[in-house]
């Protein structure tokens, strides 16, 4: 059977422009019975792991390359030397692979101009094991052609054959187009002349013809134009299809040559990823030491020492194993480099968290204060963090104060060069709202229409798709979309062709957090791209690390700003140090609070139904956080009774087995985290802790097919420790269903130090602790409007913003708080950090006058003076605020009148300088200030409107909507003080709420 192979293919990474999918291109060609398929994406590799693995898994060759935007030099960055041109390049091997990967970074990095270009000199350079085909009518060759300057084109094909040789191909494509079959016969003649082989393809962008329609809307997506506009760009007709050989042999004029050259093309490559060879850099230890592993292991037992004065044989024990493994595996120099550079952070004053994930398992970790959790003092499992018997890259997460995080992160790069260090790319994907939102646009659905279709869809569950939602069989079906679907044309179009493009990704980012630290230059590894002004990895995370990156993700965590900028100001007003070694975590008036549900902006306790958990709780020791913390979780939640209850009788507690109490004694006979899963096996079945970790892998993934072999492993095991079949089957089913919430207790130990941590400060330090807080998101409205509530809540005053008093943030003032001045809207940073420093060093301000004389001229923006004004700022001055607004431009005018002269350098006299204001009075209402103050600052602080009347407000429930509550019988009464209103009385569809308030805004929206 005669056979082709399609070299020239559109996966979903030529973004919003290929619809070839890569799982059903690979699976198109192996059904056709190719033996081969290609991918060529406009100027990346982004999808090229996720292809060489889908092709591999179908037993067909990838064939992986690009479509690369070729200039005459990409130097030149400007609309006129924009002229750009495509080529196709295709790897015969890992050599070729990374050069392809070479020219794609070379775009990106430094030829990027709307497109990343490359120009000849790249070509030559990274020539090596490339196949180049001249590609579709936008490459040079055929542009030559259609303007009739075939010597040109006959230039541009030697030049492309001097650089490329034999694995040069004249590349035919016949779409039906005017301008293709005007060059096709051109190409065969230069072809001839030059005595390079021709080749056929069909520049796939979808795989059935079918698929042009939801092709085309993917362009007007990319484009932002309607799907009507006849302006907009789009493909002439619908012949980018996946064909078959004899559509092509017929397209070719009945020529097989071009066809059959595809199949040599094919035999030419082989190409071999190697996956999980690690190119960790190497950390050179200082003199004297023999090499990484003996730095480790001297600083490791001098930490040991530190951390635990007396090395038992228990610790020497777990040390010596851990180190075996740590060096066994080449990971020495890893841990040195996490400790290099959390070192720097902490000697740097940038605060960084205790741990996070499983790296907290490590007593390596702990004794050289890469985490701050004792693995021995909680039972954490190292295995659950480097399994010996699992050739995978450790992974230590760091949590990082938000606003200091780039120090170290800078402090990396300059360590490891530049180019050793790249931020890791991600991909905003079209999930099924915002699917059903692009189609609904580009198809001119007014937006409330659009909110309407995507009302009752969530987008959380990854396995429910838009078909799911559309079947009234499906559990997941929402009927109003079903009746809107079957009832309105227009919309059962946008949402077939939603579900088309569902899960295509829309736009490239760069991750939060990852970064890759490479021995050698990264772009000798994988491909890089271009986000704004960031390089990244042209590749994601999970794929950077099966290639053998070294991936770091440097975490911002807001909790961490809020301890430090709080131990900051109980250090300035206090005189207090806050360490948390020497206070420990046994303050039972901590606890107490905790108990209350006194939780807001405790971290991890926020949530209503936390708060109540807490209360019903009652916690005396941070275990009980951690449990706490892992069991408020979707599935752990139906065990939170058990918990409760079992710490209430403990004498009551069945274990079922003798070697299950030591385990589960912590938590009260409740299975809770991975490791206790992991002791289970261990104990029961006899596993080491590096098959208990593979167990624990197993049941968390859920591989069905490994289910029957894994529980006659785990019953034989039990059965020969002496364990029933009976009760070893209960407990497999017990663990299997555990598998589907399991919590990592390592994780859930270090975030619940913080948790600790922000109770304590909010306990013994409210007033700097809310300060914090509140100035760490000082530009959320919201969160600030909500902590000055809790303030309030707490009979903690707030004091107005004053320019005697104030600072440009929140402080502490007395037993109260003052308003911070930058929080006054219109006010900026800069200008009232140098009133601050003016007042700070020359003292307090007299007067208004006083006030404008030495302020910087960038303090006295009108618009800000009037906010501050509003704000009451300046009623320390004697003046209401209607005077001051009256009165203040002419003061303007004043001091600025005697500036100019004592700045003008002419003569002039004392009497000349005006200095004294006599204000025109004004009156003001209570109403009329408080209207003002609510205006800049978002409240009321210096009263309320409802002042006077707290008697009558008592019958009343103030509270969101979304916590009003329904009562379950008209009788019954509700009680205002409950705590459990939003988890126990929700508003439900269809039921009548009656409101009842003051209308303070109105804000019209018109589509």
């Amino acid at each position: 059977m005669p056979e082709f192979i399609h070299l020239h293919n559109h996966t979903e990474y030529s973004l919003l422009d290929g619809y070839a999918r890569i799982k059903k291109l690979v699976k198109k060609a192996k059904e056709s019975g190719a033996r081969a398929v290609a991918m060529t994406d406009h100027g990346n590799t982004y999808g090229a792991i996720k292809f060489y693995k889908e092709c591999n898994a179908a037993g067909i060759k990838p064939l992986i390359g690009l479509e690369a935007y070729t200039c005459h030099n990409m130097t030149l960055k400007d609309r006129e030397h924009n002229d750009r041109f495509h080529l196709v390049l295709i790897a015969k091997n890992l050599v070729g692979f990374h050069n392809v990967m070479n020219v794609s970074s070379a775009g990106f990095v430094d030829g990027f101009y709307d497109k990343p270009r490359v120009d000849y000199g790249v070509l030559e350079k990274y020539n090596e094991g490339v196949i180049c085909l001249s590609a579709c009518i936008a490459g040079e060759i055929d542009q030559l052609l259609l303007e009739g300057r075939y010597d040109d084109a006959l230039k541009c094909a030697k030049k492309l054959q001097s650089i490329y040789g034999e694995d040069f191909y004249i590349e035919l494509q016949n779409h039906g187009l005017e301008e293709e079959l005007r060059v096709l016969p051109l190409l065969k003649k230069i072809a001839v002349e030059i005595g390079a082989k021709t080749v056929a393809t069909n520049d796939i962008h979808y795989i059935e013809q079918r698929d042009a329609k939801a092709h085309d809307v993917l362009l007007a997506i990319q484009t932002q134009r309607d799907i009507d506009d006849p302006t907009r760009w789009r493909f002439p007709n619908d012949e980018f299809y996946y064909k078959t050989y004899e559509q092509m042999l017929e397209l070719m004029g009945g020529d097989p040559e071009p066809l059959d050259n595809t199949i040599e093309i094919a035999e030419k490559c082989d190409l071999q990823i190697p996956f999980h060879v690690y190119t960790i850099p190497h950390y050179d230890p200082p003199e004297g030491y023999v090499d990484d592993k003996d730095y480790l292991r001297k600083m490791a037992y001098a930490g040991l020492k530190e951390r635990y004065g007396e090395i038992t044989p228990d610790i020497q024990q777990r040390a010596d194993y851990e180190l075996d493994v740590i060096c066994r595996m080449g990971f020495a120099s890893y841990y040195l480099i996490v400790w290099d550079f959390i070192n720097y952070g902490k000697t740097h004053g940038v605060p960084i968290g205790p741990g996070r994930g499983s790296g907290a398992g490590s007593i390596i970790a702990y004794a050289i204060h890469i985490t701050e959790i004792d693995p021995l003092k909680y039972g954490l499992i190292f295995e659950r963090f480097l399994n010996p018997e699992r050739q995978t890259m450790p992974d230590f997460d760091i949590d990082f104060c938000s606003d200091r995080r780039e120090k170290v992160t800078e402090y990396v790069r300059e360590k490891y060069h530049q180019d050793h260090v790249a931020q890791i790319i991600t991909f905003g994907m079209m999930k099924k709202k915002n699917a059903i939102k692009n189609v609904a646009r580009v198809y001119k659905i007014p937006f409330a229409e659009a909110n309407a279709l995507v009302k009752n869809i969530h987008d959380n569950d990854k396995k429910i798709h838009i078909p799911n939602l559309l079947n009234p069989a499906d559990p997941a079906a929402v009927p109003e979309l079903i009746e809107m679907y079957n009832t309105n044309p227009t919309y059962k179009e946008v949402l077939d062709l939603a579900a088309e493009i569902e899960d295509m990704p829309r736009d490239r980012g760069k991750h939060a957090a990852g970064v890759i630290i490479c021995s050698k230059p990264v772009a000798e590894v994988v491909a890089l791209s271009r986000n704004g002004e960031d390089i990244t990895t042209q590749f994601d995370m999970t794929e950077c690390e099966e290639l053998g990156l070294l991936k770091m993700d440097f975490l911002a965590i807001e909790t961490l700003t809020d301890i430090d900028r709080c131990e900051e100001l109980i250090k300035r007003y206090r005189g207090v140090d806050i360490d948390f070694d020497k206070i420990g975590y046994e303050d039972q008036e901590t606890y107490k609070m905790i108990g209350t549900g006194d939780c807001d902006a405790v971290f991890q306790l926020e949530s209503a139904g936390m708060k109540n958990f807490m209360k019903r709780l009652k916690p005396t020791v941070i275990e009980e956080i951690i449990a706490g913390v892992s069991l408020y979780r979707p599935g752990p939640m139906q065990y939170i009774d058990t918990y409760v209850e079992n710490k209430q009788h403990k004498d009551k507690i069945d274990y079922r087995h003798p070697k299950l109490e030591p385990i589960l004694k912590s938590t009260y006979g409740v299975i809770v985290y991975q490791e206790q899963a992991m002791f289970i096996t261990q104990a029961l079945a006899g596993y080491t802790m590096a098959k208990a970790d593979n167990f624990r892998k197993f049941i968390s993934k859920k591989k069905v097919e490994q289910i029957p072999e894994q529980r006659k492993r785990f019953v034989d095991g039990c059965v020969e420790n002496g364990v029933s079949e009976e009760f070893a089957l209960t407990i497999w089913d017990e663990l299997e269903k555990f598998g589907a919430y399991a919590f990592n207790k390592s994780h859930a130990a270090a975030y619940s130090a913080l948790t600790y941590q922000t109770a304590y400060l909010k306990c013994y330090y409210p007033l700097e602790f809310f300060c914090a807080v509140i100035n760490n998101r000082i530009n959320k409205p919201e969160d600030t409007g909500k902590y000055l509530r809790v303030i309030k809540e707490h009979n903690i005053k707030v004091l107005p913003p004053d320019i005697n008093h104030s600072e440009g943030l929140f402080i502490p003032e007395g037993d109260a708080i003052r308003y911070g001045l930058v929080c006054i809207k219109n006010v900026g940073r800069a200008a009232i950090d140098a009133v601050v420093k003016e007042r700070n060093e020359n003292g307090p301000f007299t007067d208004f006058s006083d006030f404008v004389r030495r302020a910087s001229s960038d303090a006295l923006n009108r618009r800000m003076l009037e906010s501050m004004i509003k704000g009451g700022v300046f009623d320390c001055f004697g003046h209401n605020r209607a005077t001051m607004m009256m009165n203040y431009e002419k003061i303007l005018e004043m001091e600025t009148s005697n500036r100019s002269l004592l700045n003008g350098g002419q003569m002039f006299f004392d009497f000349m300088l005006q200095n004294e204001y006599k204000y025109t009075e004004v009156a003001e209402s209570k109403m009329a200030r408080l209207q003002l103050e609510k205006e800049v600052l978002g409240r009321y602080i210096t009263g309320h409107p409802l002042d006077g009347h707290e008697e009558e407000m008592k019958t009343f429930t103030f509270d969101s909507s979304m916590f009003v509550p329904i009562e379950t019988e008209p009788e019954e009464d509700f009680d205002e003080d409950s705590d459990e209103k939003a988890e126990e009385y929700p508003v439900k569809n269809g039921d009548s709420v009656y409101f009842g308030g003051i209308l303070s805004d109105v804000v019209v929206k018109v589509n």
